[in-house]
């Protein structure tokens, strides 16, 4: 699967899914594992955006639920009605990198337009490990 197949998942979902009276603004991530598996969530989002649950967080939480040595592939994540990609929040990198250190994640491109794909390991350089 490609990364623009991966990202309209996510759009898609946006657009069958969204709605105002429940999402303050709404975020739907897609993940693919290296088995070929697809995972599309949205965010389980509230009028009150600090207690939400990321929708990368929850496509890991699937994915990880269904196979505990699944490995993350690739993962993106699109936000509200118009769907652009973002960036994964901090504690997603974390998720990310633990969970999938070998992954790809597309984030926007330095231009603004588009996106770009890079090794998860970017997201969080000198990133914390235990010893």
């Amino acid at each position: 699967m490609t990364p623009d197949e991966l990202i309209q998942k996510a759009k898609d979902l946006i657009h069958e899914r969204y709605q105002k009276e429940k999402h303050h603004s709404v975020v739907a991530a897609a993940l693919l594992t290296k088995a070929g598996k697809v995972y599309v969530t949205l965010n389980a989002g509230t009028n009150q955006p600090s207690i939400a649950t990321c929708a990368e967080i929850i496509a890991i939480g699937m994915a990880n639920t269904e196979d505990p040595h699944m490995e993350i592939d690739l993962i993106g994540a699109v936000r509200d009605k118009e769907a652009y990609v973002i960036s994964p929040c901090g504690k997603c990198r974390e998720y990310i990198t633990d969970y999938g250190p070998d992954a790809r994640v597309i984030v926007p491109a330095d231009n603004k337009k588009g996106y770009k794909v890079i090794p998860a390991a970017e997201l969080l350089p000198n990133k914390y490990k235990k010893k």
